[in-house]
C-alpha cells in the first residue's frame, strides 16, 4: 500500500514540476506603443495582440503594458534598441529618425506593405532594422492613409501657409521649410493647448486619429489633398526574436501579414467616421485648386526624398526605387 501511495506522490511530483516547467516556457514579451492606448490610431493593434496569443497556445505571450505614459514616445526606439522592452506593436517611422537617416522615407513609398514585399523593400527594410536597431522588422499594420494639413486660417493657395507656426513630427520638415512656414516639434499630447493658445497655427496628421486628441474642438480647416502615407513600424527586439522558436516566428508573421490587409480596411472605415465628427464639430475641408494641389504635393515628394536620399546615400537611392509604383513585377499584379 506503501509502495502505491508512493508512486501517486511520485507521478503528482512530475506533473506539478512538468506543469510548473510547460509555465516557465512561456516566452513574454513586453510591449508598448507610441501613442496612449486608447488612440484611433492604435485601432489594429488589440487584434494582433490577441491573434498572436492564441495561435501561440501558451508558447508566447505579448504584454501590451501601454505607451507614453510608460516609456515616452521618442525614448521606446532607444529602449528597444537596448532591450529593455521586447516589442514596440505601433511606432511612426519619422520617431526612428534620430537613428535611422532613411527612416522618412517609409512615409513616401507609393505602396502598401503587402506590395513592398514583392519588390524587395520589405527585406531592405529589415536589413535596416537590424543593423539600425538591433531590431526585426515585422512589418506595417496600415497602409495608404494620407497625412493631412490641419490649421486654423484659410488656406487658397500654398502661398497662404508662409509664415505659419507648424507643429511637426520629424517626416515633415523639409517640407514644412519648403512652404515657408516654421516646424514647431511638440508631442503630440501638446497639440491641443499649442493650437487653443496660439502656439502653433496648424498640425500635420494622418487623417485617422485627430479625434483622439479632441483637435476637432480647436481646429477650423482640413486641407485636401493629403501627402506621404502613415507608417507604423512593428518590432521585436533582435535579440529577442532570435530566442523565439521558428514556428513561433512564422505564426507572428503569418498574423503580421493578415492584419496588413485588416488595419488597412479598418481605418478605411474608421476614416469615414472620423470625418463625420470632425464635420459636426465645425472643422471645414478645404480643397486646393488642381494646380495648387499638385504644387502642394511636388513639393511635399521632391523635398522630402531629396533630404532623405542626401542623409542616407547607403539606402535612400535604393529605397525610392523600391517603393515606387514602377517597381512592382508585372507578372505579380498585372492589372497595374
Amino acid at each position: 500500500m506503501k509502495k502505491v501511495f508512493l508512486i501517486i506522490a511520485c507521478i503528482t511530483l512530475f506533473l506539478g514540476f512538468t506543469a510548473i516547467e510547460s509555465k516557465s516556457e512561456t516566452i513574454v514579451l513586453k510591449a508598448v506603443t507610441g501613442f496612449p492606448k486608447n488612440h484611433l490610431n492604435n485601432d489594429p493593434v488589440p487584434i494582433l495582440v490577441d491573434k498572436i496569443n492564441k495561435r501561440a497556445e501558451g508558447k508566447l505571450r505579448i504584454d501590451w503594458v501601454g505607451g507614453p505614459e510608460v516609456i515616452q514616445s521618442f525614448d521606446q526606439i532607444h529602449a528597444l534598441k537596448a532591450g529593455t522592452i521586447d516589442m514596440i506593436l505601433y511606432y511612426p517611422f519619422g520617431y526612428l529618425k534620430p537613428i535611422m537617416p532613411e527612416a522618412w522615407a517609409k512615409g513616401l513609398t507609393e505602396l502598401a506593405e503587402w506590395e513592398e514585399r514583392k519588390t524587395g523593400a520589405y527585406d531592405l527594410w529589415c536589413e535596416i532594422f537590424e543593423k539600425r536597431a538591433n531590431a526585426k522588422y515585422l512589418g506595417r499594420l496600415q497602409s495608404f492613409l494620407p497625412f493631412k494639413l490641419f490649421v486654423n486660417k484659410k488656406i487658397e493657395k500654398v502661398d497662404d501657409i508662409k509664415g505659419l507656426k507648424i507643429r511637426v513630427q520629424p517626416l515633415y520638415i523639409p517640407f514644412i521649410k519648403a512652404l515657408g512656414a516654421t516646424p514647431v516639434s511638440i508631442p503630440p499630447t501638446e497639440i491641443y493647448t499649442g493650437m487653443e493658445r496660439g502656439v502653433v497655427d496648424g498640425f500635420m496628421w494622418p487623417n485617422v486619429g485627430v479625434i483622439s486628441w479632441g483637435l476637432q474642438e480647436v481646429t477650423k480647416y482640413a486641407i485636401e489633398p493629403g501627402v506621404f502615407q502613415m507608417e507604423p513600424a512593428t518590432m521585436i527586439n533582435l535579440d529577442k526574436w532570435k530566442k523565439i522558436p521558428p514556428d513561433v516566428q512564422d505564426l507572428i508573421m503569418d498574423v503580421m501579414q493578415d492584419m496588413e490587409y485588416i488595419g488597412t480596411m479598418r481605418n478605411t472605415m474608421i476614416e469615414q467616421t472620423e470625418e463625420k465628427v470632425r464635420k459636426a464639430a465645425g472643422m471645414e475641408t478645404l480643397i486646393l485648386p488642381p494646380e495648387e494641389a499638385q504644387k502642394f504635393r511636388a513639393i511635399a515628394y521632391d523635398k522630402t526624398w531629396e533630404y532623405v536620399i542626401e542623409a542616407a546615400p547607403e539606402y535612400g537611392p535604393k529605397l525610392r526605387e523600391l517603393t515606387s509604383r514602377k517597381a512592382i513585377p508585372k507578372e505579380v499584379f498585372p492589372w497595374d
